[in-house]
């Protein structure tokens, strides 16, 4: 069994992100010998940043941010699920990925599902930036998402042709895992 993170990168009550993210794990889970665990950034209750050294010296000393890296540690890669917010990620996700150490998500792959009025590619563009030192393994196919096409009336309701967009992905992180497994 390949165990992966669905990541959901806002904490804003009203988000159209958290049908996003369940929508990305049942796809996700639809693999075979996949599965997949949406992680809501709300609930980790990470403070902001503000350890002594940056955590590519050392591991956090907040609780909260220990207990992160220890939870992502567990999982054989990530699927990252944001909103655009002023051309990028937003903060709390950010703030997030500044607690990790880099060897939690070294040698593992990274997919990555976006959602904006510009179908969540700058902020993409942007955590390929930000997880550059990191050593993961991107994958495509990405999942963009419109939301003038994907939502209506705040709801999401994804088009037809983003079906097998998941599964896609997906089956690339697997094969990806498997490649770099002996390098974890």
């Amino acid at each position: 069994m390949v165990r992966f993170a669905v990541i959901l990168g806002s904490v804003r009550p009203a988000s159209v992100g958290a049908p996003v993210a369940q929508w990305v794990a049942r796809k996700a889970s639809t693999v075979e010998g996949v599965q997949a665990d949406v992680i809501t950034l709300a609930e980790l209750g990470l403070p902001f940043f503000a350890e002594p050294v940056p955590p590519s010296l050392a591991a956090p000393t907040d609780p909260a941010g220990a207990a992160w890296n220890e939870r992502l540690a567990a999982y054989d890669g990530v699927v990252i699920v944001t909103p655009e917010y002023d051309h990028s990620v937003p903060g709390v996700l950010k703030n997030a990925i500044d607690f990790l150490r880099p060897g939690v998500l070294a040698y593992k792959p990274v997919g990555l599902v976006g959602y904006s009025y510009y179908n969540g590619i700058r902020p993409l563009e942007h955590l390929r930036d930000i997880l550059s030192g990191f050593d993961v393994s991107f994958v495509n196919p990405e999942v963009l998402l419109s939301l003038r096409a994907d939502f209506t009336e705040g709801a999401f309701t994804p088009a037809a042709y983003h079906e097998d967009e998941v599964p896609a992905m997906v089956r690339a992180m697997v094969a990806r895992s498997q490649a770099l497994a002996s390098l974890r």
